[in-house]
C-alpha cells in the first residue's frame, strides 16, 4: 500500500475538483469542527482508515481567515504489518476566497518518507515549495514556481471547494477541469458528472451524486480507468464511497462516521 494517501486523493479528492467560475450553492457546506471517517478495503480485507478534520478554530494566514483542514491516513490489518502508512496532508483554506494559502504533507509509508510545505501567493501567481528532511523535517531547500492562475488549488483544498458547487446547475455528462499544484508542477484533473442515485452506507441510504474521474494511465489504475465516486446529494457533499480497480485488485472506500455536519444528510426514509 505504498503511497496509499496519494491513491486515496487521486480518487476520492483530487479528481473531484471543480473549476472556479462554476455556480456555488447559497449555503456553505461545512463547519469548523467537522469530522469525516472513511475506511478502505481491498476485496474483503481491511486495508486502511482515513480521517478528514476541519479545525475548531479559524487561523489567520497572510492576514486572511482560514480553515485548517487535515487528512490523516493509516493502514490496518495485514497491510499495516507489511508496509505501515502514517500520512498527514493538510491545507489552510481561505474562508472567503476559497483558495489555499499553505499546503503540507508528511508522508510515512514503509521506508518511504516525504515531507514538504507549499506556500501559495495567489495574487502574484507564485508558489514556493519547501522540501524538508525525511526524518527531522528541517528545511532542506526552497523552490519557487510560477502559476497560471490566481485560484490554484492543492490536493486537499480542491475537494472542499468542490463541496460548494451547485450541482443542480451542472448538466449530466458535463466535464469539469481544474489545475492543481502537486509534485512541483501544475496538474489538470477532470471529472464527468454522471447523474444521481441512492447509495447504501453505514449512515443509511443516502441520495448521491455520481462522478467519474477522467485519468491518463499513470501506473496506479488500469488503463480503462474503472473508477466511480459518490458524494452526498445535499449541501454537505461528503464522500460516501468510491470504487477503483488498482494494481492489487479493487479498492473500495466507504464513509464510516461523521460529526458536526453543517446540514442534515440527505437520508432516504
Amino acid at each position: 500500500m505504498k503511497h496509499f494517501l496519494l491513491i486515496l486523493f487521486l480518487t476520492t479528492f483530487s479528481l473531484q475538483l471543480a473549476a472556479q467560475g462554476y455556480p456555488l450553492a447559497k449555503e456553505k457546506p461545512f463547519n469548523s469542527g467537522e469530522e469525516i471517517e472513511l475506511k478502505a478495503t481491498v476485496g474483503f480485507i481491511k486495508a486502511a482508515e482515513a480521517q478528514l478534520k476541519v479545525s475548531d478554530i479559524i487561523y489567520t494566514m497572510k492576514g486572511r481567515p482560514t480553515f485548517k483542514i487535515d487528512v490523516f491516513a493509516n493502514t490496518s490489518g495485514i497491510f499495516d504489518f507489511f508496509s505501515p502508512v502514517r500520512d498527514n496532508w493538510g491545507t489552510y483554506f481561505d474562508t472567503a476566497r476559497f483558495v489555499p494559502h499553505q499546503f503540507y504533507r508528511y508522508i510515512s509509508e514503509g521506508r518511504f518518507r516525504k515531507n514538504e510545505i507549499l506556500y501559495f501567493d495567489q495574487s502574484d501567481k507564485k508558489v514556493t515549495v519547501a522540501k524538508l528532511e525525511k526524518e527531522s523535517r528541517q528545511l532542506k531547500e526552497k523552490i519557487e514556481h510560477d502559476m497560471t492562475t490566481d485560484e490554484m488549488q492543492d490536493m486537499v483544498s480542491g475537494y472542499y471547494y468542490l463541496r460548494m458547487i451547485d450541482f443542480d446547475k451542472i448538466k449530466v455528462g458535463e466535464i469539469i477541469t481544474i489545475n492543481t499544484f502537486f509534485d512541483d508542477k501544475e496538474k489538470p484533473f477532470s471529472i464527468k458528472f454522471m447523474g444521481r442515485e441512492v447509495v447504501k452506507t453505514k449512515l443509511g441510504k443516502v441520495n448521491a451524486l455520481i462522478l467519474v474521474p477522467i485519468m491518463k494511465k499513470d501506473g496506479l489504475f488500469e488503463e480503462d480507468n474503472t473508477l466511480k465516486v459518490w458524494l452526498s446529494d445535499d449541501y454537505n457533499k461528503i464522500p460516501l464511497k468510491f470504487q477503483a480497480k488498482i494494481f492489487v485488485g479493487y479498492l473500495e472506500v466507504d464513509v464510516k462516521s461523521v460529526k458536526n455536519l453543517r446540514h442534515p444528510l440527505s437520508i432516504v426514509q
